[in-house]
């Protein structure tokens, strides 16, 4: 049996393609696809991966001494200011909201569903939650989640996958509006 390559990162590291027409195929600790460009139009030359431990399925790639820098969507002001939520305890449960933040105990319960979701996916929700913190405004806590996102390392085509799965059929408005943001950035950072 072959081993795949792995590879251990301890911050948000850029990427090259050294084989762009070949699709990068890349799991994450539990062995989930985290990273899978076999379905995007045009082949990706550079990326980023989020601090962490990753497995290597297809593709050839050259670690670059920096993160690639991507633009961030403009976020309207806030709409309130409630306590920080980064350091509230995340727990797993019965949620039949799939997640909620619990502001007096300092909380935020995932479903136990997600719990096999992928990263992308989990990442994008829970930062939806931290979004709370400043919009009440659902789609506005879900555009401050995809700036956190792409702090975090991930990519513009995972970020805008997330929602797409994450989020019911009933959110179709939700789903516009984030794509929409991150085909415009997509599209100032190509012009760069």
């Amino acid at each position: 049996m072959v081993q795949k390559p792995v590879i251990i990162l301890n911050r948000k590291t850029g990427f090259e393609s050294l084989e762009p027409k070949k699709p990068i195929i890349i799991r994450d600790f539990r062995g989930r696809i985290f990273y899978d460009t076999s379905e995007l139009e045009k082949p990706v030359k550079r990326f980023n991966i989020p601090e962490g431990k990753y497995s290597i399925d297809s593709g050839t790639l050259k670690r670059l001494k920096e993160p690639v820098k991507f633009s961030l969507s403009p976020l309207p002001l806030p709409e309130r200011i409630y306590p920080s939520p980064y350091k509230f305890k995340i727990l797993f449960g019965v949620n039949p909201n799939k997640c909620s933040i619990i502001w007096k105990k300092r909380t935020i319960l995932f479903d136990n569903s997600f719990k096999s979701a992928p990263l992308p996916s989990i990442f994008f929700i829970l930062y939806h939650e931290y979004g709370h913190q400043l919009y009440k405004t659902e789609k506005y806590a879900d555009l401050f989640s995809t700036n956190e996102m792409l702090k975090k390392g991930f990519n513009n085509s995972q970020i805008g996958k997330a929602p797409i799965v994450s989020l019911s059929s009933k959110q179709i408005d939700r789903k516009k509006f984030i794509t929409g943001h991150i085909l415009k950035r997509q599209k100032y950072d190509s012009t760069k």
